[in-house]
């Protein structure tokens, strides 16, 4: 039965595959520059910008207990903000500024991990309120205006190319995607991680220390949105107040067309990536068909609605 499990799980990664190179089929024909190594490239720095926000996501909804984080766009807009303002161009100044995007998402993981685990809120609950205090408390302290710029080395590795369809961002994202693999698939807490979020009660009994397994799955998705809006100032190149509140549902679609079961216990990263890469190759598709922001909103939405109906669906013999 397990066997039947990951079959469904390599299927649905596979279907995601398809519906990847679909899309790119589909632009392809509808304008030829859809397909250039410059849009292609564009297309995959934004997917690895959203597969980053997706990263803790992704551990999370793996936690099981109806864990979803609503406070990855609060997190990442405060982790850019944060960045620009202790980088303020400087090369000198990535160090002070990465342990200070790290250290401001673990907090932040952590509280949400106090909550659910403590005080019993309920995840949507705790990460949507957690999401709204720390939106207050960067517009009080931006006073709605944030300041800064990634430092020179950032700025390149977030805009330049190694080739012309191979930005360096990309090759951040392979680095992640492996690091987050090796976590998931090669470590004792990623297999703890399965085992809470297929069965949270027998897995405590097998002796896993399940709460703490879950709260440090917070805590990393903390870090990870946090670091994700580190690398969205790098692309962007300057920042904005609430620059990462539009990666909230998004992150949450890609973990879920990736393969990942909202009930817990399944998934992988390498799906989630694959999410990201669909919905990002969308939405330019809408662009290059010259949809207004209405449309493409409307498309959008039914076409997730559609995406995500076809694959939660679970096979019927569970394990």
């Amino acid at each position: 039965m397990s066997k039947i499990n990951l079959n469904w799980r390599h299927n649905q990664i596979f279907m995601a595959g398809l519906i990847a190179v679909a899309l790119f089929i589909v632009g392809g024909l509808v304008n030829a520059s859809f397909l250039s190594p410059t849009n292609i490239g564009s297309i995959l720095s934004m997917a690895v910008l959203l597969g980053f926000a997706a990263a803790g996501q992704t551990l999370v909804v793996i936690a099981g207990g109806e864990g979803i984080d609503l406070s990855v766009g609060a997190v990442m807009s405060l982790g850019a903000v944060l960045a620009a303002q202790t980088m303020a161009g400087q090369n000198s100044n990535i160090v002070p500024a990465l342990l200070l995007v790290i250290l401001s998402g673990a907090t932040i993981g952590l509280f949400n991990a106090a909550g659910i685990l403590y005080a019993r809120v309920p995840p949507l609950v705790m990460t949507m309120a957690m999401a709204n205090v720390v939106t207050t408390i960067q517009l009080i302290y931006t006073h709605g205006s944030p300041v800064g710029m990634p430092a020179p080395i950032i700025a390149f590795i977030g805009s330049r190319r190694l080739f012309p369809f191979l930005p360096w961002l990309v090759v951040l994202g392979f680095i992640i995607l492996f690091l987050m693999q090796f976590i998931l698939r090669r470590t004792v807490y990623g297999q703890q991680l399965y085992a809470i979020g297929s069965n949270y009660n027998a897995a405590y009994l097998a002796g896993v220390r399940a709460g703490t397994v879950k709260g440090i799955a917070y805590i990393l998705s903390g870090i990870l949105s946090s670091l994700a809006g580190f690398w969205l100032i790098a692309y962007n190149n300057f920042v904005f107040v609430n620059m990462g509140a539009a990666y909230v549902l998004p992150s949450v679609a890609a973990v879920v067309i990736g393969g990942t079961s909202l009930a817990g216990g399944e998934g992988s990263y390498t799906g989630t990536l694959i999410g990201s890469v669909i919905l990002t190759a969308l939405a330019s598709l809408l662009v290059v068909l010259h949809t207004d922001e209405a449309g493409r909103q409307i498309i959008n939405g039914l076409v997730l609605i559609l995406l995500l109906a076809l694959y939660t669906r679970q096979p019927a013999i569970r394990q």
